[in-house]
C-alpha cells in the first residue's frame, strides 16, 4: 500500500505516520523531517502543483493535516483521483476513522475502503526517525508571484507540554481584549491558548493555539478558561488538566460544571486584577 502524507507542519506528518508504523511512507513537504521513508522536498508551495504531484504518485492513501492549505490540497487530490475524503480524523485504525460531529457534540466512527484521502487532527506522538531518502522537487505552475514573506512568529511554549495555560473563548469580547489574557499568561509564566471559535472561526488567535478535540490536547497543572462556554470538543481537549478555573458571566455554561474553581464575572476584569496581584508577588 502506497501512503503519501503532505503538510507544512511536521507535527501533522508525525501524527499521520503514527497510524502506519509498519508501512512504507512517502512524505511531501517544504520542511525537512526524518520520520518518513522518502521525503519529497518541495522548493516552494503551490497548492495546484502539489495536488497534481501527489496524484501523479498514484497513492492508495493520501493524508494531510488540518490547516487551510492542507485541506485545500486534500480536496484537490480527492477530486483529481476521484477518491472519497474524510476530514478532521482524530483517530484511525485499519479501515475505521473517528471524527468529531455535530459541532463537538459527538464522535462518529466511519468505516471506509481504500483508496481514500484523509485529513487528520494533530496529536502529541513520538515517532522513530528513519534514514529518509530525499527527493528534491522543483515547484512549477506558479500563477501567483510571491512579493513578501511575513513570519507569524513561533510559539515560545508548546501547548501540549505547558504547565500553565490561559485560554480565551468568544466571551473575551474582541481580538483587542486578548492582550489582557496574554498579559496574565506572561505574568504566570504560562502559555496562551484559545477555543475553536476564537482560532478557527474568528481568527483572533493562530489556529495552532486551538485547544480541543480537533486542536491541541493539553494536560497542564493549571488551566484558566476565560469566556469559554465549554462545548464537549473543548472539554475533551482539557480533560487531563489537574486544576481548571472557569471565568464566565454565564453560570449555566457547561465549563462551570467541569471546573474545579468558578468565578462568575467579567473575564477582562479578572485578568487585570490577577495580573496585578501576580506581579506584586
Amino acid at each position: 500500500m502506497k501512503i503519501v502524507i503532505y503538510s507544512e507542519d511536521i507535527d501533522y506528518i508525525k501524527t499521520a505516520v503514527s497510524y502506519f508504523p509498519n508501512e512504507h511512507v512517502i512524505g511531501v513537504s517544504n520542511k525537512t523531517t526524518k520520520v518518513v521513508d522518502e521525503l519529497h522536498l518541495l522548493d516552494d508551495i503551490n497548492e495546484e502543483f502539489i495536488a497534481n504531484y501527489i496524484a501523479s504518485l498514484k497513492p492508495d492513501v493520501v493524508i494531510t493535516g488540518s490547516t487551510k492549505r492542507d485541506k485545500t490540497v486534500a480536496g484537490a487530490v480527492a477530486g483529481l483521483l476521484r477518491y472519497p475524503i474524510i476530514t478532521d480524523v482524530i483517530d484511525l485504525s485499519n479501515n475505521k476513522a473517528k471524527r468529531v460531529v455535530y459541532s463537538g457534540m459527538g464522535i462518529a466512527e466511519i468505516e471506509f475502503s481504500y483508496p481514500v484521502v484523509l485529513t487528520v487532527s494533530k496529536k502529541n506522538v513520538e515517532v522513530k526517525e528513519k534514514e529518509s531518502k530525499i527527493v528534491q522537487v522543483k515547484t512549477e505552475m506558479k500563477r501567483v508571484r510571491r512579493v513578501e514573506i511575513k513570519s507569524k512568529g513561533e510559539s515560545t511554549v508548546d501547548l501540549s507540554s505547558a504547565q500553565i495555560i490561559v485560554s480565551v473563548g468568544r466571551g473575551i469580547g474582541s481580538k483587542e481584549n486578548i492582550k489582557y489574557a496574554e498579559e496574565l499568561a506572561k505574568a504566570l509564566g504560562g502559555a496562551l491558548g484559545g477555543s475553536r471559535p476564537v482560532t478557527a472561526e474568528l481568527g483572533w488567535l493562530p489556529e495552532d493555539r486551538q485547544i480541543g478535540l480537533s486542536g491541541n490536547k493539553v494536560k497542564p497543572k493549571l488551566y484558566i478558561a476565560l469566556g469559554i462556554s465549554g462545548q464537549p470538543q473543548h472539554l475533551a481537549g482539557i480533560k487531563d488538566a489537574k486544576i481548571i478555573v472557569a471565568v464566565n458571566k454565564d453560570k449555566s455554561a457547561p465549563i462551570v460544571e467541569n471546573a474545579d474553581y468558578i468565578i462568575i464575572g467579567d473575564a477582562i476584569e479578572f485578568c487585570k486584577v490577577m495580573t496585578e496581584k501576580v506581579k506584586k508577588k
